[in-house]
Order: structure tokens, then sequence, then C-alpha cells
């Protein structure tokens, strides 16, 4: 059975005692067993037996991914599939929260010079504090006053996702950054945003690509921002993070270079994506650009795979996840001012979308199989 590797160390990554660390490795295993054992079964039932079953009753086989839901929900293997994963995902946070339960400040003695800036009034979206996205206790906004809603997210994450977003949980950052580098060698930006930044996982990889520049970071939840400072502080990496709305960030017009988001928007509502698009045209100064990395849109998919990778929406507490993924952001980035003709898709290879959202092996050579990058400059 798949063992989970030692997460890289940093100065407040909270992993608690030997029993905490044993239960933490149980729950990832149980997850990752019923991920590479029982989900890839489903298919197989689908086929032998529960598209059977629906064409015998409703003289159709199942074709659209609703059809398919119907089909399999009325399977006892799906049934009980959906019901331990949903378990394991639970389990998951819950092997965590005593690591990190009552978590204080860590007095960071080395110092990079970034800064924290705490709003008491901030007006948090209700998208963000309604429920607990991908089940994770306590929202992204909780605040106790300390780090503990960060170190549980640094670590929960890191076990979430299997290792699979590298020892420091920053893949995606490193991903989009190394993309924009390359696909942009001529831009050099001297301040940059990362809107939704959470604890700066995918913040903290742009201090290194642009050496030069000034990064920001911006989120809602205070104790992910202390969390993030402190982390931030404690691997010698000059960051300066903000509580904020990414919808209304306060900044002024023209203010930055890039502004990008990382994983963020399939979480945001109907009326808070384009939202967020309008703001970050706003904050861009000429000649700037604006990068959001995320889950790809279903087209490349079947109608099977669609259906397996929308119970992220049914049973992990994803609610815009299905919407999401059906959204044309190119549209989307023309509606809040970007030319068409400046504005790109691309989509960047990740084996992680594969293992982690239930890419079936039919699929393996669509251009599912990585994040969407969207890549629009203001003129």
């Amino acid at each position: 059975m798949k063992r989970i590797e030692d997460q890289t160390q940093h100065g407040v990554l909270q992993t608690g005692s030997h029993d905490d660390r044993a239960r933490q490795d149980f729950a990832f295993s149980f997850r990752n067993k019923i991920t590479s054992h029982l989900m890839p079964a489903n298919r197989a039932v689908f086929e032998a037996r529960a598209a059977k079953r629906h064409e015998k009753e409703h003289g159709t086989a199942p074709q659209s991914p609703a059809d398919i839901r119907k089909a399999m929900e009325a399977d006892s293997f799906y049934t009980s599939y959906v019901s331990v994963r949903r378990t394991s995902q639970e389990l998951i946070w819950r092997s965590v929260l005593p690591a990190v339960d009552g978590a204080e400040d860590i007095e960071v003695k080395t110092s990079a010079g970034g800064s924290l800036t705490l709003d008491p009034d901030i007006s948090v979206p209700r998208y963000v504090d309604a429920l607990d996205i991908h089940c994770m206790p306590g929202v992204y906004c909780h605040d106790t006053g300390t780090q503990a809603t960060g170190a549980l997210y640094d670590r929960g994450v890191y076990l979430y996702m299997s290792g699979l977003m590298g020892g420091l949980n920053d893949s995606v950052g490193q991903l989009a950054a190394t993309f924009l580098k390359a696909r942009r060698p001529d831009f050099m930006p001297r301040k940059i945003l990362d809107l939704g930044c959470a604890v700066g996982h995918a913040t903290l990889p742009y201090v290194d690509q642009y050496p030069g520049a000034e990064v920001h970071g911006l989120e809602a939840g205070a104790d992910l921002l202390r969390y993030g400072h402190a982390r931030a502080e404690a691997m010698g990496k000059t960051v300066h993070f903000h509580q904020g709305n990414a919808e209304e960030t306060g900044f002024d017009d023209e203010s930055f270079d890039l502004v990008a988001t990382h994983i963020v928007l399939h979480e945001t509502s109907r009326r808070g994506l384009p939202a967020i698009f309008k703001e970050c045209f706003r904050l861009l100064k000429p000649g700037g650009i604006m990068m959001h990395i995320d889950q790809p849109g279903f087209a490349e998919l079947d109608a099977y795979s669609t259906f397996l990778q929308e119970n992220e929406t049914y049973y992990n507490n994803e609610p815009f996840w299905r919407q999401f993924r059906r959204t044309d952001m190119v549209q989307t980035s023309v509606d809040v001012g970007f030319a068409k003709d400046n504005v790109e898709t691309d989509i960047l290879a990740a084996d992680v979308i594969n293992q982690s959202q239930n890419n079936g092996p039919a699929n393996k050579g669509a251009k599912g199989g990585g994040f969407l990058v969207v890549l629009a400059k203001k003129s």
C-alpha cells in the first residue's frame, strides 16, 4: 500500500506527535486505497451492470452525465463508493485537527521583510464562508486569532492531495510561474498580486521566478494569512499579505503588472467569478497580464468522466464546480474589457489531475489531463 512521503519541513509546519502522524498516515492510506481501487472499478460496474439496467428500465442507454448518474445511483457498489470516499475526505481533516488544535503564533527569528495587513471590517463573500469547502472544518475565513486554520490547511491539503502538490504544496505555483516565464520571456512584472492566496503555497514561487518583483497575496481568512506570513518569513521569502475580498481589493487602479489566481475560481459563485475578472482588469497597468490556473472544462471528457468528476459538487462541498467547468473563460475575459485577441488559454499537463479528479483511463490523452491556464493582456 502506498505510504505518504514526508512533507517538506519549514518553521511553522505542524505535523503533531507520533500518534498524530500515525492517524494521518492511516487516513492517507485509506483514501488512496479508495482512489486507486474502488474509483476505477466504477467504470466496470457502469458498463457491465448499471448501464444495462438503465437501458432495460428506460428503453435507451444512458448518454449524458445526468443519465449516467441516475443509472449509477441505483447501484449499491457506487453508493458504497461515494459514501466511503466522503468518509475518507472527512477523516483526512480529522486526523490533522489534534496536531493543530489551539495552535499559537510561532515566533520567527529570521525576517524576510514581508508584511501582514489584517482588516477586521472585511466583508466576506457568502460563497467563502457559507460552507466548508472540500469538507475542511471551519471554512477558510474562520478566525481563531491564531494560525490554527492555516496550519490545518497546510497539512490537510498535503494529505488530501496525496503529496502530489509537492513537498511544499507549491507545484501549481511553480507550474504557473514557469509557464508564464516561458510564454512571456520579455515580461518582467515589478508588482505581482496573488488573489485567494490562502497560506501562500502558489504565491512564494513568484518570489524566486521574478526576484526583482514586489509580491503580494490577498486572502479573506485571517488565520490563513497569519500562518502564511509566518511561513514565508521562516522560508526567507518576502511577501506582503493582505486580508481582503478579491472582488473589491481596495488597491489603486492600474497598480499591478501581474494579477493571478491558482485553483481559486472554481470555488467562486456565478456572480463572484466575473466580478473578480473585472477587478483584475481594473488593477492591471496597461500591458499587464491576468493569469488564472484552475480546473479544465468538461468539453474534452466523455460523459462518464464528466459524471464522475461532478462528484466534487455532489459529495465534496464544491457547489460551483459543475458550473465553473462549463464557463467560457475567454468570453468572461472579453466581457470585462480584455480584447479577444489578447486572451489565450492552454492546458498545463499535470499528473495530479488524473489521479485526484477521477479521469478514467479512456481520457489519459485528453486535454482535460492538466490545469487550464487563462492568460489575458490589458491593452
